[in-house]
């Protein structure tokens, strides 16, 4: 049974918490707990001095009262003194009538010495309590309680009537607490509603002013955002003279030093194959990438008779027609899966399974000399039109075996790839006709029957024993031409934009 409650219990406390993390809020800006906190000081100072002026009021009403009461009961037992000696009843009344009659006395009384009452005006209290045999005199607080009124707090004052120091009678003077207590309490409300309107005040400016305070932390904080947008130009204009102001200007230093260094990658990603950036920007304390062997596949796509074009153009000419066409060719190469390795003078050397797996990386580079020749086509209708000398490419491919690495001296370096399969790439472009794509025999029967195909020729190469038979690339199985061609129109799109695709979309 104990069990029992035992986990219902846990199970209400698990219940709460769940419901009291809901309502929670998750995020309290600074401003709001700056607020809170000096009003909370606010209010705490308030009500401290509140309660310091009323008691302080308490005891000044208090002593003033018993002072009073004391000096009236002294007085009348004075002036009572003789005429109770001489049993002079009328003195005794006329003492304690103009005694009541003043407004601060509810009743005044005289007592002989054995506790007879001889003359009266007003309210008395019990005679047990109020007469003393104390030699000064005594207070002594009671209710006074009627049918159609709330009780009455009254205090009586009792003092020793003395004839040449014998102690003849005493003399009573009642006076009212409850005006004491009402002004209390009227003073208490007053320093509560005076407390509630300045706590009232006080958060309003505690807000405002925690708002002007927290206001270039928020400004810190938007401008974070910004920077966590990709917004690097992100700059916050507040000049100040205090911490916050070294710390705007350290994040101002840190966003520009961010844009320099995204300016840095874009441009060096220009320079290299943008994965090859990413991985050394990645890991700046080594900056030389382990070179390791891998199964990849090159393509070599060379320009025909660019010398003899090249003297026909001026250089800027010359510049122009490289940088479109390699762009396209950076393009085609990445809708792919590659990426461009280098550029060789009109050469292009792309790499395709090197830094991204691929297991079809020949079949890809394949399909990326399909895109690039059938590019190189519609681009040559163009340039006939425009009278342009047509630009015409023979590309050689190869996969095999090859070291992938960073090459080169601390001073200068590459990522590239290396090998005899490489050179055989080369090799085949080399010896590639005009618009002719070539790849040897072995490779060709790997990719049967995608890409159909044309034995050329044997080709001796020099160091190998046995010469090497090469096929023309002819074309690409007909399930894939739906994908090249929707490369292929996107190219032109882009071109036409002046500016190439970059996204991978090779199947």
């Amino acid at each position: 049974m104990k069990t029992k409650v035992t986990a219902i219990l846990r199970t209400v406390v698990s219940v709460l918490q769940a419901r009291l993390n809901r309502l929670w809020p998750g995020h309290f800006p600074i401003a709001f707990k700056l607020a809170l906190v000096m009003t909370f000081l606010l209010v705490l100072g308030m009500a401290s001095l509140g309660l310091f002026i009323s008691n302080n009021q308490n005891q000044l009403m208090r002593a003033q009262l018993d002072d009073f009461g004391h000096t009236m009961a002294l007085q009348l037992a004075k002036l009572a003194s003789e005429p109770i000696l001489a049993e002079d009843s009328l003195h005794l009344r006329m003492l304690t009538a103009n005694l009541s009659q003043d407004d601060k006395v509810l009743g005044a009384g005289i007592y002989a010495h054995n506790g007879e009452l001889l003359s009266a005006a007003g309210i008395q209290p019990d005679r047990a309590g109020s007469v003393s045999g104390a030699a000064g005199v005594t207070s002594h607080p009671w209710f006074r309680r009627t049918a159609d009124r709330p009780p009455e707090r009254l205090i009586s004052f009792t003092a020793p009537a003395i004839y040449q120091d014998v102690r003849v009678g005493s003399a009573v003077v009642t006076l009212s607490a409850s005006l004491m207590d009402q002004a209390a309490a009227e003073a208490r409300h007053a320093i509560v509603y005076a407390t509630l309107a300045m706590t009232l005040l006080a958060s309003l400016l505690a807000y405002w002013l925690s708002r002007r305070l927290s206001l270039p932390i928020h400004n810190l904080m938007e401008a974070t955002r910004a920077i966590d947008r990709g917004d690097l130009a992100t700059r916050i204009d507040d000049r100040r003279n205090d911490e916050i102001g070294f710390l705007i200007e350290g994040f101002n230093n840190m966003a520009a030093g961010l844009l320099k260094k995204s300016q840095v990658e874009q441009v060096f990603s220009r320079y290299v194959s943008k994965n090859v950036a990413d991985k050394v920007l990645a890991n700046l304390d080594e900056i030389r990438l382990s070179s390791r062997p891998v199964e990849a596949t090159v393509l070599f796509a060379d320009i025909v008779g660019f010398t003899a074009m090249s003297e026909k153009l001026e250089p800027s000419q010359v510049s122009e027609l490289l940088n479109e066409y390699f762009s396209c060719i950076s393009g085609a190469c990445s809708l792919y899966g590659g990426v461009v390795d280098k550029f060789i003078g009109d050469c292009a050397m792309l790499v395709f399974g090197v830094l991204e797996d691929d297991s079809d990386h020949a079949f890809n580079a394949v399909s990326c000399a399909v895109l690039i020749q059938r590019l190189a086509a519609q681009l040559n209708e163009q340039r006939r039109a425009a009278g342009e000398p047509e630009v015409h490419f023979r590309i050689g491919i190869n996969s095999g075996a090859m070291l992938a690495g960073n090459l080169g001296s601390d001073d200068r370096m590459e990522y590239t790839v290396v090998g005899d399969s490489v050179n055989l790439a080369s090799r085949l472009c080399s010896v590639a006709k005009s618009d002719q794509i070539i790849m040897r025999e072995e490779l060709f029967n790997v990719l049967q029957p995608r890409v159909t195909a044309q034995a050329v020729q044997t080709l001796s190469i020099r160091g190998k024993s046995a010469p090497v038979r090469i096929y023309s690339v002819q074309d690409i199985h007909r399930k894939f031409q739906s994908l090249l061609q929707a490369n292929l129109q996107g190219l032109l799109n882009h071109r036409a934009n002046k500016h190439c695709p970059r996204t991978v979309a090779h199947a």
